[in-house]
């Protein structure tokens, strides 16, 4: 480890000292192994970090000693770590031989064709081996050593490129075939012993087909089975990878009626079962903040007016999110869910105040655009107010900022398009769907408990400012 730390550990952290944007450097050295690892700031742009890095270290290799393994840089992402679906595989006519191989053959191959797959990785089973058990005693009758055959093993198992060669005036590649495709030609296969002579593999070794050792299991109601585990990409939404993972089981399994697919976890199923959720949530709050505005208006004209600047303001929100890069995630529904009761704030004063217009016997065109040009102001302060305080939410630093920053804009944008509904579109409703009062309505007389407290409170401003403070 001392000798690793010198000749390649430093260096290669001395390279990474010129890239920009790195918050930590940390490095393990081990026997034989030295591993950096590097953490940017929030923000950056891995892939192009990563591409920095790569070239970093191909630089610092001429400097590292020749005889150690490549270099090997890799992005690593919390997301890649989770798998978001695990299966069970059966398959009773296979063994579990065949049903290894053919979860990562025939199963893991189809699947990495979905889009939004990153990766498939097996759980159980045992891999396929082609498995080579020499005898000591043979070896030693024959003058020959395990390392021997080891060499000529790995001199056999070899496809190379043998050079170019001149062929009716044309020039061709060639490539040297020493593999062999059958049990049997591996079988077959000669090696030099040391008096010059030679003798088959099969002299000194038992050759077949058979497994590698069983480093774990994984069992499905007490019975063996095979399971894999369904990655995706960052970028892609978990619901489409498992509705196409889904669709192309399906197509495997009636290729095959002999194998049942079996789903054990998926995270997929709490985004789903979340979703109707808060739709049912959205509804609730749309359905009683219709009620409420019906108790205090008590006309049903004026409450569809307002009422209906919710899913007005809402479907435009929709489309700057989409165009946004936005998705519909707890979140974003979230921030909707909230909004609901702001988006009738606006429509509730523009319309209460026309309304009161054509309760005095205004015409309601009339009525609609001097009640709307005389809370203009007000209707305008209020909502930039509510849009100055949530939209630095979607700024802030470090890792709290990136969870919030949809939230955040999510609701300024509802606002500001639900300003617009105020000040355009409740406007226009009232003054074609109110209908005209034929009997002004007498006004109320000022009396009550409520203007009797405020004129108790103008007349005793020090004492109601003292409970305004207590309270």
């Amino acid at each position: 480890p001392g000798e690793m730390e010198t000749q390649i550990t430093r260096p290669v952290e001395d390279a990474m000292s010129g890239i920009t944007g790195v918050k930590n450097i940390q490095s393990v050295v081990t026997q034989g192994v030295s591993t950096t690892s590097i953490q940017f700031e929030m923000g950056e742009d891995l892939q192009k970090k990563t591409d920095e890095v790569r070239a970093k270290v191909d630089q610092t290799r001429q400097i590292l000693p020749r005889d150690i393994d490549e270099p090997t840089v890799t992005r690593v992402e919390i997301d890649d770590a989770f798998p978001i679906i695990t299966y069970a595989v059966e398959a009773p006519s296979m063994s579990d031989e065949q049903l290894s191989w053919y979860v990562d053959d025939k199963i893991a191959r189809d699947l990495q064709t979905v889009s939004g797959v990153a990766q498939i990785t097996r759980v159980g089973g045992v891999a396929r081996e082609i498995n080579v058990v020499v005898d000591p005693d043979r070896l030693a009758a024959r003058g020959l050593t395990a390392a021997e055959v080891n060499n000529a093993l790995m001199a056999f198992q070899q496809d190379a490129p043998g050079g170019r060669v001149q062929v009716g005036g044309r020039e061709q590649t060639i490539r040297v075939l020493g593999s062999a495709e059958t049990v049997a030609q591996l079988r077959a296969m000669t090696i030099a012993t040391g008096g010059g002579g030679f003798v088959r593999l099969t002299d000194v070794a038992d050759v077949g087909e058979g497994s590698a050792e069983a480093r774990g299991f994984a069992r499905l109601n007490n019975r063996p089975v095979v399971g894999f585990q369904v990655s995706k990409t960052k970028e892609s939404s978990d619901v489409d990878v498992e509705d196409g993972v889904n669709v192309k089981l399906a197509e495997i399994a009636k290729a095959d009626p002999s194998v049942k697919f079996t789903k054990i976890y998926a995270s997929v199923d709490e985004t789903r079962a979340t979703f109707p959720a808060t739709q049912h949530v959205l509804l609730e709050g749309m359905v009683l903040a219709a009620l409420v505005v019906l108790l205090f208006l008590r006309d049903w004209r004026a409450t569809a007016i307002t009422v209906l600047a919710m899913p007005i303001s809402l479907i435009p929100t929709f489309f700057v999110m989409k165009l946004a890069g936005f998705s519909l995630n707890l979140v974003t529904l979230l921030a909707l869910t909230l909004v609901i009761g702001i988006l009738v704030d606006d429509a509730i004063v523009e319309i209460e105040n026309i309304e009161k217009r054509v309760a005095r016997g205004v015409r309601p065109f009339k009525a609609a655009l001097e009640g709307a040009d005389a809370i203009g102001l007000a209707v305008v302060a209020t909502t930039f107010a509510i849009v100055v305080v949530f939209t630095p939410v979607s700024f802030m630093p470090g890792i709290p900022g990136q969870f919030f920053k949809e939230f955040g804009l999510t609701v300024s944008v509802a606002v500001l398009f639900s300003l617009l509904v105020a000040r355009l579109a409740t406007p226009l409703m009232a003054a074609y769907f109110l209908k005209p009062t034929v009997h002004e309505r007498p006004q109320k007389p000022f009396e009550g408990f409520y203007p009797s407290a405020l004129k108790w409170a103008l007349e005793h401003r020090i004492l109601a400012s003292i409970a305004g403070l207590v309270l």
